[in-house]
This record gives structure tokens, C-alpha cells and sequence, in this order.
């Protein structure tokens, strides 16, 4: 296959889908800015949170929504990004941009040796291989050899480092502060992974996700590709759990059990898969929900369940689809 070939079939491969506007993504950060104004300390860090599970949904969305990888495996990453930034705090009395840096290091680590082997399969095996990994990995911390790092179930508290940005100085632990530190990272993490999406290398990750045969005759590595996704969505894992340890200051073991990853795939398939949107507005509408009705509502579960089997049958193109089907009928 020569390069005419290859060039004529990225001419017709699909940009991206799902990619909100500039002038929408602009809006939404102006309202999330302006919110703290008429926000209590508590709602502040409600949105925040939601915020750092979101960045954890749009992860998996880039490995699924884009690249057709299901995985049951990000919560690896989630908690190497929570630990990392720990250890690097309470043992090597490290600041809080080093704090992130190592999570990132951490994370990427991670997911680079398991995206290595795991690229190489696809479908239900790959599935298959990111939870055996993601429990393998589980168990192996849960035993008392690593409670040194992990503190076990009961967790390891630390003190987060301040703010610093040349002679300013802002403790994380104030809730104006750290909401905004959240939002700064969220939004620089979506732009850059909705810069990659919108260049050659989203829409080389897309013609995988459709046809995975074509891709490898046209001459693309696939491997390659497929590693690199994973290694990316692997780093905005690690950084949405850095995030969440930093604000909480505090890690804990379960930050690595699967049902974290299974959170993900959750919020992504409520919000809209490929869009990298959905997650945010399905993690949203899934904590407000168990902030406001739980206390109600004993089997919240059960309701959220019976919303994610709601959208896949009615409106599998999730919160996003809906509403841009509705702006489009007025």
C-alpha cells in the first residue's frame, strides 16, 4: 500500500464525532468559573468531584468512544495517580507540582507495561486481560506486605501542599483554591486530549475503532496506535486520581477495585460515549443524584442501573446525543 492510498483513506476517514464546539466549551468553562460565586464550600467540592470523575470517565471514553478498546482496567491507573502523589508528599516531602508530576510518571508507568501486552489483543479478550490485571493487581496490594504504601483499607491521610505560583501561595485546603486548581487541571487535560482527537493521530485512532483490518493494510501500526491511546487515557486516570487524593488529601486501597472502573463506564454510556462531554454530564447527573436522593431512595443503585439500561435501549447516544437532537429540533 502506497502513501496515495494511505493519504486518500485519512481524506475519507471521519473527523472525530461528538466534539462539542468551541464557543459550547467556552461557555461551559465561563458558567463552571462563575459557579463557586453562588456555591456553598460543600457544593464546591461537589463540582469539583464531579469534575475529577469526569476527567476518570473521559479516559475510558478515549479508549473506548475512539479507539473501540472496552476496559475494566483504568482504576489501576486512578489509584497509581492517587499513590504516586502520596508517596511523593509523606516520603519524599515533595511540593505540590512534584506531587504531580510523579503521579503522572507513576501512571504512565503503569500503563505502558500493561498497555503493552494488552494492545496486542482485542475484543472480549482485551476486556478479559485489563480486569484480570486490575484484580491481580488488587490483590497483591491488599496483602500486608504493601500497607507500608497503601495503609490498607483504613487508608493513608496526608497534608496537601500548597498552591505555590511564584511568591503566591494558596492552601489547597480552601475550598475556593482547590476548586479552581481542579478546574485549571480538567481543562487543560480536555483541551490537550481534544487537541489529539482533532489531529491525524484521532482520526488514525478512529479508522481502528471502525475497521481495525483496513487500518493495518493501509499500513498503520496498530500496536502503536492502540498503545498510545492507552498510555494517554492511562496518564488523565492517573491524573484524575492525583486530583482527588490532593483535595481529599487522602488515598485509600479501594481506589484500585474495579467497580471504580465500572463507575466509568457508567458515567461515559449515561453522558455519551465519544464525546468526551458525556462522562462529565453522566458523572454529574449520577452524583447529584445519590447527594439528593439517596437519602430517599434506599437502592439508589438499583436506580442508576435501570438508567444506564434506560439509555442503552432508548437513547444510546446518552445525554449529548439527546441534547443536541433537541437544539437541533428547535
Amino acid at each position: 500500500m502506497g502513501e496515495p492510498l494511505r493519504a486518500g483513506v485519512r481524506a475519507a476517514l471521519p473527523a472525530p464525532g461528538g466534539l462539542a464546539s468551541g464557543a459550547l466549551l467556552l461557555g461551559l468553562l465561563a458558567l463552571l468559573a462563575a459557579a463557586p460565586a453562588v456555591l456553598s464550600p460543600y457544593h464546591r467540592g461537589v463540582l469539583a468531584e464531579i469534575l475529577v470523575w469526569g476527567l476518570f470517565g473521559m479516559a475510558f471514553d478515549l479508549l473506548f468512544g475512539y479507539t473501540g478498546m472496552l476496559s475494566f482496567g483504568q482504576a489501576l491507573f486512578f489509584g497509581a495517580g492517587a499513590y504516586g502523589a502520596a508517596f511523593a508528599i509523606f516520603r519524599l516531602g515533595a511540593g505540590l507540582w512534584g506531587a504531580l508530576g510523579v503521579a503522572l510518571v507513576v501512571a504512565a508507568a503503569f500503563a505502558l507495561a500493561v498497555g503493552a501486552v494488552a494492545v496486542r489483543v482485542s475484543g472480549h479478550y482485551f476486556l478479559v486481560l485489563t480486569i484480570a490485571v486490575s484484580v491481580l493487581v488488587f490483590l497483591v496490594l491488599e496483602s500486608g506486605h504493601w500497607r507500608w504504601i497503601t495503609g490498607g483499607y483504613s487508608g493513608r491521610p496526608f497534608p496537601a501542599p500548597p498552591i505555590t505560583l511564584g511568591p503566591v501561595r494558596l492552601p489547597l485546603t480552601n475550598s475556593l483554591a482547590g476548586y479552581y486548581f481542579v478546574l485549571a487541571a480538567v481543562a487543560v487535560a480536555y483541551a490537550a486530549c481534544h487537541r489529539l482527537l482533532a489531529s491525524g493521530v484521532g482520526r488514525v485512532l478512529a479508522s481502528i475503532r471502525e475497521n481495525e483490518l483496513r487500518a493495518r493494510l493501509v499500513g498503520y501500526s496498530v500496536e502503536s496506535y492502540r498503545l498510545l491511546a492507552f498510555a494517554v487515557a492511562g496518564v488523565l486516570a492517573g491524573l484524575a486520581g492525583a486530583l482527588y487524593a490532593l483535595t481529599a488529601q487522602y488515598t485509600n486501597l479501594a481506589f484500585f477495585h474495579w467497580t471504580v472502573s465500572a463507575n466509568a463506564v457508567v458515567w461515559t454510556v449515561i453522558g455519551g460515549t465519544g464525546t468526551l462531554l458525556g462522562p462529565f454530564l453522566g458523572s454529574g447527573l449520577v452524583i447529584l443524584g445519590t447527594d439528593v436522593l439517596s437519602a430517599w431512595v434506599p437502592h439508589f443503585p438499583i436506580l442508576v442501573g435501570a438508567l444506564v439500561l434506560g439509555v442503552v435501549v432508548f437513547a444510546p447516544e446518552g445525554m449529548v446525543g439527546l441534547l443536541a437532537r433537541a437544539v437541533r429540533a428547535r
